[in-house]
């Protein structure tokens, strides 16, 4: 079978290939270019990831329904929740956006959300899954957030850190799946799983 990944993420990638059910199917990449500030909610971190997921499913099918044979498109989007002002924080654009959101998120709870879509051929219907995980980031002295700043690790994270990253020491699980903090919900995981095993 061919998985199509439309995800510039290598960790959702990696993750997918690590596993022992994936062997046997291919996975490739489809980059995908969309505005997804038309759908964008600073307030409803939820009801965002869901509506970029969406944006995703119609630009994905649009690309992969020409394609004959068997396949399944993987869309997903994940967005970290500011823990006080209980708004989205998104990629940091520089060094002193990642600054301010690690500040905020450093000793704190926080929720990450994620939405991932399965799509299916010949119009068999999407699945889409949306999961929130508490994460507990420990206290980042100055040094601490300095290192992770001048590393470049918060380039291209949502919340300004990579759970797999240099602020693995610093970040723990405390509700919910690690592999929805990483990008991909835990129950399309298993549901993509069970197509992949009939």
């Amino acid at each position: 079978m061919r998985i199509f990944l439309a995800s510039a993420s290598s960790r959702r990638r990696l993750w997918l290939e690590a596993q022992s059910w994936m062997e046997p199917h291919s996975i490739s990449i489809v980059p995908l270019n969309l505005d997804e500030a038309k759908v964008f909610d600073v307030s409803d971190v939820s009801g965002t990831v869901r509506n970029v997921v969406g944006l995703k499913i119609e630009s994905a099918r649009a690309l992969l329904n020409g394609d004959g044979g068997d396949w399944i498109g993987i869309v997903s989007d994940t967005m970290v929740e500011d823990p006080v002002r209980k708004m989205a924080l998104g990629k940091p654009r520089d060094s002193k956006q990642a600054r301010e959101m690690l500040s905020t998120l450093s000793g704190r709870n926080h929720k990450v959300w994620t939405c991932t879509g399965i799509l299916l051929p010949r119009n068999k219907g999407d699945m889409i899954y949306t999961e929130s995980a508490d994460v507990y980031f420990r206290n980042l002295d100055v040094n601490a957030l300095d290192d992770l700043i001048e590393s470049g690790s918060w380039a291209g994270k949502a919340g300004g850190y990579d759970i797999h990253g240099r602020a693995s020491d610093f970040v723990e699980v405390v509700k919910g799946s690690e592999i929805t903090v990483l990008g991909l919900s835990e129950n399309s995981i298993i549901a993509l799983r069970e197509i992949l095993e009939k």
